[in-house]
């Protein structure tokens, strides 16, 4: 019986300082995400140089591996979503919302290997 309370009292602490490493590390690695992205604000100006209006939000978000800010932008009664490269800058999309193959303002930029020919490849 002794020789099993002394393996938990020597496993507990070390599966607790393996659980801290790994949180630790994901901490760290978001921490350098954000030190590598570009701020909101930068994100929206980026935005309304592409569609001019008011801003109605702004989200980071991941797709397949790649941050990316969605911007919300009314105009002319119509919103847009303009999708900023968190990383670059670069416009990647805009498109109006409800719209299925997002109308755009023909920049041929909608997607990311620039085709433009809304197909999933």
């Amino acid at each position: 019986m002794k020789k099993i309370i002394l393996l938990f009292a020597f496993l507990i602490p070390i599966s607790y300082g393996a659980n801290y490493q790994v949180g630790h590390a994901n901490a760290v690695q978001l921490l350098e995400a954000a030190k590598n992205r570009i701020s909101e604000k930068d994100a929206e100006v980026i935005a309304l140089k592409k569609v001019k209006g008011k801003v109605l939000g702004i989200k980071l978000e991941m797709d397949d591996g790649r941050e990316h800010y969605e911007v919300k932008i009314k105009s002319s009664g119509t919103i847009y979503e303009v999708e900023i490269d968190a990383k670059s800058g670069q416009v990647l999309e805009v498109e109006k919302e409800g719209s299925h193959h997002g109308g755009d303002d023909d920049d041929h930029d909608d997607d990311h290997d620039g085709d433009d020919d809304h197909l999933d490849d």
